[in-house]
C-alpha cells in the first residue's frame, strides 16, 4: 500500500505543469563581522533575514554568519563580497579606505539635524547615483549612525579637556574634525578599542552610544562627553553580479525586502535606542556625563563649518556633492 501511495504521489507531481513545480530556494550567505548580540545585527539584520526566509514565495534562503565566522575584519567586508566569500555583508563604508570616497560628505559634522534626515539623504544620494564605489554592489540597506560622541578614560567637562588626547576614529572626516578640536586621531575598528585603551594606545574613542555598550568600551572608560561629531554611513551590500544572476522570483523577493524596508526597520528599532542608552549613562552613578554648553556649541558650529569648508575646497567634485547634499536637505520637511 505504501509503495502504491508513493507511486501515486510521484505521478501526480510529474503531471503538474512545470510552472507549478516549486524549485529549491536560492541560498545566499550573509556575513556580519561582530557578535550576534550587537544591536545592528540583533534588531535589524537578523529580523530582515527572518523576514526574507519566511516569505511565502520561498525563493530565497539567507544563511547568516555572525560573530565574524566568514571574516572578522570590518574594513575587509566589501572585498569579501566581491571575492565571492560571501554574497551579502554589513559594511561600514568609513572604514573601507578609498572604496567609497564620496561617502565622506555624509560624515561632515553638523550637517544633519537628526537621524531620519541623515538616512533619507543617504538613500537619495544613492538613488541619484551620486556616490562612487557602489557600482559592483546592490544596496539592500542604507542606514546611518547617529552622532558620534567621545568616551574617555579621563574626565571631560569641555572640549578644551580633549586637547592632546589620542582618540580612536572611524574615518578621515571625523579624523579631520577631532584634529580641529586639538586631538590626535588614531584609525581603528571598534573591535580593537578595549585592548587599545588598556595598552594606552588611545585615551578616548569616537563612538555612538550603542557601540560603547556592544563592544564593551563602557567597562574600561567611564566618561562620556556628548559632543556631536557627525554621523556615518552603514550599509547592507550584495554582490551585483550575484544579484543579477538570480532567478526573477529571487530578485523580486530581495526587492520586496529591499532598501526602504531595511531603512524603515532601522529607524524604528534604533531611532530612540541611543537616546535611551544616554539616559542610562546619566543615571549611572559610576559614570561622568557632560555635554557642550551653549557658548561651546556656538564655538563648535564655527569649527565644524571650517571642517566642511576645507573638505569642500579639496576638489570641485566635493563642492558639487556638498551643494547637492544641502539641496536635498533643504527640500525635506523641516
Amino acid at each position: 500500500m505504501r509503495n502504491l501511495l508513493c507511486t501515486a504521489v510521484l505521478a501526480l507531481a510529474a503531471a503538474l505543469p512545470a510552472g507549478l513545480a516549486m524549485a529549491d530556494p536560492v541560498v545566499l550567505k550573509l556575513a556580519f563581522f561582530g557578535p550576534a548580540a550587537e544591536v545592528n545585527y540583533a534588531r535589524v539584520i537578523k529580523p530582515w533575514v527572518d523576514a526574507v526566509n519566511a516569505d511565502a514565495g520561498q525563493a530565497v534562503r539567507i544563511e547568516a554568519y555572525p560573530d565574524g565566522a566568514l571574516g572578522k575584519g570590518l574594513p575587509a567586508q566589501p572585498q569579501l563580497i566581491l571575492d565571492g566569500v560571501v554574497d551579502i555583508a554589513f559594511v561600514n563604508p568609513s572604514l573601507a579606505s578609498g572604496r567609497f570616497p564620496d561617502d565622506q560628505v555624509l560624515e561632515l559634522p553638523g550637517l544633519f539635524k537628526d537621524l531620519p534626515q541623515a538616512v533619507t539623504v543617504y538613500r537619495q544620494l544613492l538613488a541619484d547615483k551620486a556616490l562612487r564605489g557602489y557600482e559592483d554592489y546592490v544596496v539592500l540597506g542604507s542606514m546611518m549612525n547617529p552622532n558620534y560622541n567621545i568616551v574617555s578614560r579621563s574626565k571631560i567637562d569641555s572640549f578644551a579637556d580633549l586637547k592632546g588626547q589620542k582618540v580612536r576614529i572611524v574615518g578621515p572626516i571625523i579624523g579631520q574634525t577631532v584634529m580641529a578640536l586639538g586631538m590626535v586621531p588614531v584609525m581603528m575598528p571598534p573591535t580593537e578599542i578595549v585592548e587599545a585603551m588598556g595598552r594606552g594606545t588611545v585615551d578616548a574613542a569616537t563612538l555612538v552610544p550603542a557601540a560603547i555598550v556592544d563592544f564593551g568600551v563602557d567597562r574600561v572608560a567611564e566618561n562620556n562627553y556628548l559632543i556631536p561629531l557627525g554621523n556615518g554611513p552603514l550599509t547592507l551590500l550584495m554582490n551585483r553580479a550575484k544579484y543579477e544572476a538570480l532567478p526573477a522570483d529571487a530578485r523580486e523577493t530581495l526587492d520586496r525586502y529591499g532598501i526602504d524596508w531595511v531603512n524603515d526597520l532601522y529607524l524604528k528599532e534604533l531611532g530612540s535606542y541611543n537616546e535611551e542608552l544616554i539616559a542610562g549613562f546619566k543615571a549611572d552613578p559610576k559614570r561622568h556625563v557632560a555635554a557642550p554648553g551653549e557658548a561651546e556649541a556656538a564655538e563648535l558650529a564655527g569649527i565644524y563649518e571650517g571642517v566642511i569648508t576645507e573638505w569642500s575646497a579639496k576638489a570641485p567634485e566635493n563642492a558639487a556633492l556638498l551643494e547637492r547634499t544641502r539641496a536635498i536637505i533643504a527640500a525635506l520637511p523641516q
